[in-house]
């Protein structure tokens, strides 16, 4: 028989028990199901459970298919419940956020002339246009048929977080700030912004960028193991010089737009917090790496992220 004590903050202690039943046979899908009769409110995916063990971080029990015992989970033992809050899946919620942009840009653009008055758009405007659209479209389709999630929900917080950032910021600020007088045909008469060259060369560099990332973002998806499988690591065009070669890609196109522009403000502010963002995933996915494979080997002495500075 399994015994198991469950704590939780607010709650009294309760006893969750598997009658003939050992700890190797017990898989933690099982365990959230026990826990949610306990707990009504509590569904599986709201559960964050964890075990102590010695002085070190409570350990979580995060793989529904692994036994109590894979974790070190025994009879008697005692596990740490957190209510995670309202769930929502990890793909609507990337559906949802890059939507914001596509529409959401290019209608101040369109609407710009009721905000500022009348003007002449300039070709870099209507290019960096296209480029934000095209962006957030390949994103969409990448979240819909792309890519895997090593979670299937998140709290519904982070909905309203990511919304401010992509609706926001690349909707409403780089629409406003994109879209304005200042970036007119007639105010970038003669200045480099508006020299075709200029504009053709950054479009391509972009474009260029984005064709790389998505190319990472297959290989990425093509290295995916059944459950239980030891994972591969990434060898495709990029990962040869960079752990993390999807981000330098994107990295690479962001910094671009925000050149391409003459670092106009609301590219800037998109550029600073995408590069953030990226960074800490970055920096995440260096130490799993690391973790799971022979360092000498991968990550070896490939760069984290974006070379030569990380």
């Amino acid at each position: 028989m399994v015994s198991l004590t469950i704590s939780t903050k607010g709650k009294p202690k309760v006893s969750v028990d598997f009658p003939d039943r050992h700890p190797e046979q017990v898989t933690v899908k099982q365990l959230h199901q026990a826990v949610h009769a306990k707990f009504p409110v509590l569904v599986p995916n709201r559960q964050r459970l964890t075990i102590s063990k010695g002085e070190g971080k409570p350990t979580p029990l995060t793989d529904e298919s692994k036994s109590l015992a894979s974790y070190g989970v025994g009879d008697k033992a005692e596990l740490r419940l957190k209510d995670l809050g309202k769930q929502v899946p990890y793909r609507y919620l990337y559906l949802w956020e890059y939507a914001g942009p596509i529409f959401i840009n290019p209608l101040f653009l369109k609407l710009s002339h009721h905000i500022w008055g009348a003007y002449t758009p300039s070709a870099l405007q209507i290019a960096i246009r296209n480029i934000i659209v095209l962006h957030f479209i390949k994103r969409w389709l990448e979240s819909a048929f792309v890519h895997s999630f090593s979670r299937s929900t998140l709290p519904l917080a982070y909905v309203y977080r990511n919304s401010a950032y992509y609706w926001g910021v690349v909707g409403v600020l780089c629409g406003l700030t994109l879209y304005r007088p200042a970036y007119s045909a007639e105010a970038l008469k003669g200045s480099i912004l508006n020299n075709p060259a200029w504009v053709g060369f950054w479009s391509l560099f972009i474009l260029c960028a984005e064709l790389l990332n998505l190319n990472a973002h297959v290989h990425l998806a093509s290295l995916r193991q059944p459950a239980g499988q030891p994972r591969k690591y990434p060898t495709g065009l990029g990962f040869g010089t960079v752990v993390c070669a999807n981000y330098w890609f994107e990295t690479l196109g962001v910094f671009a737009m925000s050149i391409m522009t003459g670092f106009d403000i609301g590219t800037v502010v998109y550029s600073v917090i995408a590069t953030m963002f990226m960074h800490r995933w970055a920096a995440g996915k260096y130490a799993r790496y690391k973790r799971e494979f022979d360092p000498k080997v991968f990550p070896g002495r490939r760069w984290k992220w974006f070379p030569p500075f990380s």
